[in-house]
């Protein structure tokens, strides 16, 4: 089913869409749901009718560039402190205290942030399909390139090629002129061609420009791709917004903010979960559980066997595992 949208317009003047929806009993806690591009909080359908059904509390905003949240253009309201700001604005607005974060994807950059400016507002991590990312580690061109030549020379590919695309000055203007092309890419099941055209540089670009698609795969319907498509649309604001996650990243526009962040904030003090795809090979080669080891001491793996969006693709699996991970932890 589809939930109300509640706004909410922040210090930076930012409007923010969310869905708001108050737990059924004080003692049951909240849970905070960040997506990742390209999409929405549409993406967290499933957990949303699944935890509401339990009695949880939900906050599953739009984030910066999406939905129907603004889109400025600017790259440096993209900035990681800011953003964490806003989230916590709109929590305190709607009288949210102490949240689980669930995040996927570039949600994850931002659960990061948040666990390390503002620690206290949470009483666990979820990370799905992405790890927890420490300041300072911005993939700039030069970072992405070492790792492309160090995986290149180890396994033989390359896997971060399309990153480098969202950096050049026409990214924007092709991925709205094919925007179906897009989702099957970011959709795509096939590690042949996530491979070849999201690993490899220069890959995406021809993608694009030779308007290539395959087969959604069978966990989006119709609708879900009439979602997507109308989120995307020109008249929406197009992709130019959203990819300054990207650029924010590539232009390591943090770096002042992250150095200020004292040391002991870059580890976790919370317990964590990592939910992590055994099938996507962008995500497997980078190895999530090792990178966060030596800052996450109270880690707990799950592997899942499905591709990068197991939120959708494996949806009541996800579901188990998190409701699991919170009665573990004695946080319901």
């Amino acid at each position: 089913m589809a939930y109300p949208h509640s706004t909410y317009t922040t210090a930076r003047a930012l409007t923010y869409s969310y869905i708001h929806i108050p737990p059924q009993s004080p003692n049951t806690p909240y849970i905070l749901f960040l997506h990742g591009f390209p999409s929405n909080s549409h993406d967290w359908r499933h957990q949303i009718s699944f935890f509401v059904a339990k009695g949880y509390g939900i906050l599953a905003p739009d984030l910066l560039g999406f939905g129907e949240t603004s889109k400025p253009s600017e790259l440096e309201m993209y900035r990681g402190e800011g953003m964490a700001r806003d989230i916590v604005e709109i929590m305190v607005s709607e009288g949210v205290g102490v949240v689980v974060g669930v995040a996927h994807d570039w949600g994850s950059f931002l659960l990061s942030r948040l666990a390390n400016y503002h620690p206290e507002r949470f009483s666990a991590y979820a990370f799905i399909d992405h790890g927890y990312g420490a300041p300072g580690q911005s993939l700039t061109p030069a970072v992405i390139q070492h790792i492309n030549s160090s995986v290149q020379a180890k396994l033989g590919f390359s896997i971060f090629g399309y990153f480098l695309f969202f950096n050049e000055e026409d990214a924007a203007k092709l991925l709205d002129e094919h925007s179906e092309s897009v989702e099957s890419l970011y959709f795509a099941t096939d590690n042949e061609i996530n491979k070849k055209y999201k690993g490899a540089p220069g890959g995406f670009r021809t993608w694009l420009t030779e308007g290539k698609t395959v087969d959604l795969p069978a966990y989006l319907t119709s609708e879900d791709h009439k979602h997507y498509q109308h989120a995307f649309s020109l008249e929406k604001g197009g992709y130019g917004p959203a990819i300054n996650w990207y650029r924010a990243s590539l232009r390591n526009i943090n770096e002042e903010d992250e150095k200020k962040i004292p040391t002991p904030a870059h580890t976790l003090t919370h317990p964590t979960l990592l939910i992590a795809s055994t099938g996507y090979v962008i995500t497997v080669t980078i190895n999530f559980p090792e990178q966060m080891r030596p800052l996450v001491p109270d880690l707990k793996v799950e592997n899942v066997n499905g591709g990068h969006w197991l939120q959708l693709e494996k949806a009541d699996e996800v579901n188990k595992i998190l409701e699991e991970f919170m009665e573990e932890k004695r946080l319901v």
